[in-house]
């Protein structure tokens, strides 16, 4: 509970500091680097290493350190069981050629999206306006004086995106905060439950459970009995997930194990979800289903219903659940990024104005 309870409070304090910084991605530091136990169940037969490396400007020791895989030279019948095992999940492939003198990872066999962002993190944004300035979205908020506009990406937003682009090699990510609600309610609706977990003695999650491209969810109950998303992780292999850590500022984008997922969110103070997504799931693109143009958002919040088009589908929006006040939105950005591009071994990467700010002046 206290790990919990920090983390909470840490991140809390995060998105009350008012922003200066600029929207932008930031490669992960390699402070330290050290072998680690941890193996890969799908690979086995197939010898590698574990190294757990550091990124000591987090300040908190749970999102500070981050896994990869190191195989080193392979067969071409390893390196074609590797790819099937490991973006087998997902129609957007690895573009990684096989080369008998070259060392691979683990990271080279993953789905294009997860190759890029692995090893980053996001630097959120926050812009002020008053509603003089003719901000539409500052006049309709409940604040007399400012409207702040958030640029963020969470856990669920990440994992939406990676798996949007398993289905559509040609999507392009967006960067978005969506309602927890109703991304719970899409990701059920298009994925199909394998087991549910709630209690400590139900941990560890079954290996022979999971395959790669599964998904975890965490969630926790209110006192009013309102069903609260809190975290989405993407299964690689027995026991390990890449996520998205949280929102704020220093938390990483990362390959992580079972052990610190659970020390984030233990059980029995939150409930989990193992689902793996339906063949013919239907995933858009956020502005769709996430943005002031959604129908179900303009329903459920019915002052939106005059906002434009135009200015619609560029922002998303969070709101408690509980109330359904205007006075309980969060404004956000929606923005799409630049296509992936590759590096010299066909990897797939970020471009390098992603690590300039996003939002123009």
């Amino acid at each position: 509970m206290s790990s919990y309870f920090q983390l909470f409070c840490f991140t809390l304090i995060l998105l009350l500091i008012p922003k200066t910084s600029k929207a932008e991605f930031v490669r992960l530091q390699d402070d330290q680097a050290q072998s680690c136990s941890l193996q890969l169940a799908s690979a086995k037969n197939i010898p590698h290493q574990c190294l757990a490396k550091t990124d000591q400007s987090s300040p908190l020791e749970v999102w500070q350190q981050r896994l990869s895989f190191v195989f080193g030279k392979i067969s071409e019948q390893d390196f074609i069981l590797l790819k099937n095992t490991y973006s087998g999940w997902s129609d957007a492939k690895t573009a990684v050629s096989y080369d008998r003198d070259r060392s691979y990872q683990l990271v080279d066999f993953l789905p294009p999206l997860i190759q890029a962002l692995n090893g980053h993190r996001f630097v959120p944004e926050t812009r002020t306006f008053k509603p003089q300035d003719g901000n539409l979205l500052a006049e309709l908020s409940a604040s007399k004086t400012e409207f702040k506009k958030y640029l963020y990406m969470n856990c669920w937003g990440l994992v939406y995106e990676v798996m949007r682009a398993a289905q559509d090699s040609e999507a392009k990510p967006a960067i978005f905060m969506a309602q927890a609600s109703l991304m719970l309610e899409k990701i059920r609706t298009n994925s199909e439950m394998l087991s549910a977990f709630s209690e400590p003695s139900e941990m560890p999650i079954p290996g022979e459970s999971i395959q790669p491209g599964d998904l975890i969810l965490v969630m926790h109950r209110s006192s009013a009995g309102y069903e609260y998303l809190d975290h989405i992780a993407i299964a690689i292999d027995d026991g390990l997930y890449f996520e998205k850590a949280g929102a704020g500022e220093h938390v990483p984008i990362r390959i992580t194990d079972e052990a610190t997922l659970l020390k984030i969110w233990p059980p029995g103070v939150f409930h989990y979800e193992l689902r793996r997504l339906k063949p013919n799931a239907s995933l858009p693109h956020p502005q769709e289903i996430f943005s002031l143009n959604s129908p179900q958002i303009r329903e459920q919040l019915f002052p939106l219903a005059d906002i434009p088009l135009t200015i619609g589908k560029d922002t998303s929006l969070t709101w408690d659940i509980e109330s359904n006040s205007l006075s309980a939105i969060s404004w956000f950005y929606l923005i799409d990024l630049s296509p992936l591009s590759r590096d010299e071994t066909e990897k797939f990467q970020l471009r390098d104005s992603l690590y300039q700010p996003l939002l123009k002046d």
